[in-house]
C-alpha cells in the first residue's frame, strides 16, 4: 500500500491539499469521490471534468480495485455499507511524481508526516481552542500486517459537558440577534485534554483556558463595517472576536505554547481574529503579532478563496480591510480584552501569569495602534492591584505604579500602602509599558517627587522608626540640598528627639529644628521638640546637616547665637538683666539643675570663645547660693 494521509476533518479550504498529493478523495455516505485535477491517473477523467464520484454500495469498482480502497476500511467504514461520517484520503506525492506534477514539486515522506503530527500534536489545544463543533482531534498510524490503525496522539477538549458546549456555539446563538443594539459577550472556561503514546508509554499533559467571546452590534462602528463589506465587496462578514488566555500551572506547556502567541508576544495567550467569515467559524491561523499585517490579510484572502471563490483583487482586499472604518476591528478587541482581564483576574489574582498577559513590547504598525486602544479601553477598569486598605482591585487610572524588580522596592511599597497610597508593583516590562503608551500620560508613578506630595501635611505617627527613615531618605534622593525647603515643604518626616514628627518648610518659615552634637542634645533637652534624634542612622544625619549648612529648608546646624536666643527656654525669663538671683532648684523646678549648670559651662569651654555673648544672664555660681551676671567691674 503506498503512504497515505488520511484525515477525519471540518470543512476548510480544500484546495490546500494539493501541497501534499495529486490525487485525493473521500469516503461519505454511501459515495467515494476521487479528484485528478490533472488527468493523469483516473480514466476517462479530463480537465473539464477532473474526477469521478461512485456509489461503492453496489459498485463493483470495489472488488475491482481494492488495494485502493481498502485504506478506507476503518474507523467504522468497511466500503460494503453506508459510512455515517466523511473520510479522507492523500496518498503522498512521492519524488517520482514530484518530477511531473503540475500541481507542485514538493514531495512527501512518511517522516514528513511524522513531523506534521508531531506539530500538530504540540498545536492542538490551539487548533480546537476557537472551533464552535469540534471536540476532538486524533492521530492514527497504520502500520503494515496491522488489521486497524492505532491511535499515537489525541488533543481533546475534556469532559464536554452541555454548558460548555453551549458557550462554544455562542456565536450561532448570537447570530439569530445579531440586529441587536446591544454588543453581546461571553466567558468560559474550558479544560483540554493531550494525550500521546511515547515508546509504548501513555503521556497525559491537561492545560486550562479562560475564554472571552464578543459580538458586536450592528449599530456600532465595526457593525457598519461588516454591513458595509456585505455590500460593496459581498464579503458576509461578522463582528466576531474572542480571545483566550491559558490559566495552567505548568511552565513546560507554557514555554510550548509560546511560539503560537497572536496578539501579545508573551507566553500561555492566544486569540482568534475579530472578523470571521459567515459561514466559517473557524480562526485564522495567525502567528505572532510581530508579523505583518500584510501577511495576516493574505491568509484571510487566501481562506476566501480557498472556501467560497471569491475573486478580489490584493488592491480591493487591502482597501476593504484598511481604509475608512476598516480596522474598526480594534474596537471589538480592546472590550474582549477587558473583559478577559476582568475574568483572569478572578482565578489567578495578582500574579505573575496574570500580568504576563497583559501586551508588552514594541508593536509594528498597526498593532501598536491596537495596543494603545487596548490600555486606553482598561484605563477605568478595576484590573490591577493594590494592597491598601487589606487589599482590593483598582483601574490604573487610579493606582500608582511601582516597579516591583527595584531592590528594595517590596519594602518601600508596603510602607506606603501602610499610609493609604494605592501602589501598584508592577513586572518592569509592564511598568514600562504603561508609562510609554502614548495614549494615556499616566503621571501616577511613584517617585520621590509622587510620594512627597502624597505625604504632604499627612499624619504619619502610625509608621515605624526604621520605615520613617527610609521614606526621608527616599523623598530627599532626587534633590540638591538648596532645594529641599521649596520642593518638601510640608513634608512631615523630620525624626524630633522627643519621638515626634517635623515638617520641612522652607528656610525662616515654620518652626526651625536644630542639628546638635552630643553634648549640645543632652544640654538643650527641655526644647528636645526642636532636636533632630542623634539615634537616626548617620547617612541621614549628615544628608540633614548637609542641608543645615546651606539654610535649604527650616534646618539649621546649632551654635552659641541660637543658645543666646533660646536662653529663656532654659531659665527664668525675669531673671535677664538681673546682676545675681538666688538660685535654689531643690525647692523652685523652674531653676535649672546644678548638673545642668555643669553641662552649661563644659559647654561654654568648648563652643564660646566670649563669654560677654552671655552678659545678660546670671550664670556664675556662688557659694551662697546665688548666681551672678559675668562682668569685667565686679569681681567674684
Amino acid at each position: 500500500m503506498d503512504a497515505s494521509l488520511i484525515l477525519i476533518v471540518s470543512r476548510v479550504g480544500f484546495n490546500s491539499v494539493y501541497h501534499l498529493t495529486d490525487l485525493p478523495s473521500f469516503v461519505s455516505g454511501k459515495h467515494v469521490v476521487l479528484f485528478d485535477p490533472q488527468g493523469v491517473y483516473l480514466p476517462n477523467v479530463s480537465t473539464a471534468n477532473p474526477g469521478k464520484r461512485i456509489e461503492y454500495v453496489s459498485s463493483s469498482a470495489i472488488s475491482l480495485y481494492e488495494d485502493q480502497f481498502f485504506p478506507y476500511c476503518a474507523f467504522g467504514c468497511d466500503m460494503r455499507s453506508p459510512f455515517l461520517g466523511t473520510l479522507f484520503r492523500f496518498p503522498l506525492r512521492n519524488a517520482d511524481q514530484a518530477a511531473s506534477s503540475k500541481l507542485s514539486k514538493q514531495a512527501y515522506l512518511e517522516d514528513d508526516v511524522s513531523s506534521m503530527f508531531d506539530q500538530l500534536y504540540d498545536e492542538g489545544i490551539l487548533s480546537l481552542l476557537f472551533l464552535k463543533c469540534i471536540l476532538s482531534i486524533e492521530m492514527y498510524v497504520w502500520d503494515v500486517g496491522i488489521p486497524e490503525p492505532r491511535k499515537i496522539y489525541s488533543c481533546s477538549i475534556n469532559s464536554a459537558s452541555d454548558d460548555v458546549v453551549w458557550h462554544r456555539q455562542a456565536l450561532h446563538r448570537l447570530l439569530k440577534s445579531k440586529c441587536s443594539s446591544d454588543s453581546e459577550m461571553d466567558a468560559f472556561s474550558l479544560d483540554f485534554l493531550n494525550e500521546a503514546l511515547v515508546g509504548g508509554v501513555p503521556q497525559i499533559r491537561t492545560h486550562k483556558f479562560y475564554v472571552v467571546q464578543m459580538m458586536a452590534s450592528q449599530s456600532s462602528r465595526i457593525g457598519a463595517f461588516a454591513a458595509t463589506a456585505a455590500k460593496d465587496y459581498d464579503m458576509h462578514l461578522l463582528p466576531w472576536a474572542a480571545v483566550a488566555a491559558c490559566i495552567s500551572d505548568d511552565s513546560v506547556d507554557v514555554i510550548c505554547l509560546e511560539r503560537h502567541l497572536i496578539m501579545v508576544v508573551e507566553p500561555a495567550f492566544v486569540a482568534s481574529i475579530s472578523l470571521v467569515a459567515e459561514h466559517s467559524v473557524s480562526p485564522i491561523a495567525c502567528k505572532k503579532l510581530v508579523s505583518a499585517f500584510k501577511s495576516m490579510v493574505t491568509l484571510r484572502f487566501l481562506q476566501i478563496v480557498a472556501e467560497f471563490g471569491t475573486v478580489m483583487t490584493w488592491t480591493d482586499l487591502e482597501k476593504f480591510v484598511l481604509c475608512g472604518t476598516g480596522f474598526s476591528w480594534k474596537m471589538l478587541w480592546h472590550l474582549v480584552f477587558a473583559k478577559l482581564l476582568l475574568g483572569m483576574r478572578q482565578l489567578l489574582g495578582s500574579t505573575e501569569i496574570y500580568y504576563s498577559l497583559w501586551p508588552v513590547g514594541l508593536f509594528e504598525e498597526p498593532w501598536s495602534l491596537l495596543v494603545e486602544h487596548i490600555y486606553r479601553s482598561i484605563w477605568g477598569s478595576p484590573v490591577l492591584y493594590s494592597n491598601v486598605e487589606g487589599g482590593k482591585w483598582i483601574s490604573p487610572e487610579e493606582a500608582f505604579l511601582h516597579d516591583m524588580e527595584i531592590s528594595g522596592s517590596k519594602e518601600f511599597g508596603d510602607v506606603l500602602v501602610q499610609l493609604g497610597m494605592p501602589i501598584v508593583p508592577l513586572p518592569s516590562d509592564l511598568f514600562n509599558m504603561i508609562l510609554n503608551c502614548k495614549t494615556v500620560n499616566h503621571q501616577k508613578v511613584v517617585t520621590p517627587d509622587s510620594v512627597r506630595h502624597y505625604l504632604r501635611g499627612k499624619y504619619l505617627s502610625v509608621l515605624g522608626r526604621s520605615d520613617m527613615f527610609m521614606l526621608l531618605e527616599y523623598c530627599l534622593e532626587d534633590l540638591i540640598d538648596t532645594d529641599v525647603g521649596v520642593h518638601s515643604s510640608q513634608l512631615p518626616l523630620l525624626p524630633l528627639a522627643n519621638g515626634e514628627l517635623g515638617s520641612l518648610s522652607r528656610y525662616s518659615e515654620g518652626i526651625t529644628y536644630f542639628i546638635c552634637n552630643e553634648l549640645e542634645f543632652i544640654l538643650l533637652q527641655q526644647i528636645s521638640y526642636r532636636l533632630i534624634d542623634r539615634s537616626i542612622p548617620v547617612k541621614l544625619l549628615n544628608r540633614l546637616t548637609s542641608i543645615a549648612n546651606v539654610s535649604g529648608a527650616n534646618l539649621v546646624v546649632f551654635s552659641v547665637n541660637e543658645f543666646i536666643q533660646l536662653f529663656s527656654e532654659f531659665v527664668p525669663a525675669e531673671w535677664k538683666y538681673k546682676t545675681n538671683v538666688l538660685w535654689n532648684p531643690n525647692s523652685n523646678p523652674t531653676h535649672p539643675t546644678s548638673s545642668w549648670f555643669l553641662l552649661l559651662w563644659r559647654y561654654l569651654r568648648e563652643q564660646c570663645q566670649e563669654l560677654s555673648l552671655f552678659g545678660d544672664w546670671p550664670i556664675i555660681p556662688l557659694a551662697t547660693g546665688h548666681l551672678y551676671r559675668p562682668s569685667r567691674q565686679k569681681k567674684c
